[in-house]
């Protein structure tokens, strides 16, 4: 499939993506979706994480990518991080 097909696919949740449910710090319930957005050779960047507040929707949506090191591949990915790291990515993400 074509990288632009990909990100048509993204933006529909038709993606190559893994989902994963934390808690935040602060006691929110969030959703990422690791999904990738270039490929997954050793020159690809990082995966795409997209988080979602599952407590309430009027919260934007926040990105961030993948930590070093972890897998480009969005289910070996999900399967690989803690919830400490999400929740420090998600302390780092930038609203959409």
């Amino acid at each position: 499939m074509s990288l632009l097909k990909k990100l048509i696919f993204r933006m529909d949740g038709a993606a190559d993506s893994a989902k994963i449910r934390f808690t935040s710090e602060s006691g929110a319930n969030w959703e990422a979706e690791f999904s990738i957005f270039s490929g997954t050779s050793q020159q690809s960047p990082r995966l795409l994480v997209m988080f979602r507040n599952q407590d309430d929707v009027s919260v934007p949506q926040r990105y961030n990518q993948a930590p070093p090191g972890a897998s480009k591949v969005p289910k070996e990915a999900v399967a690989e991080i803690t919830e400490d790291q999400l929740r420090e990515l998600l302390a780092r993400s930038v609203k959409v």
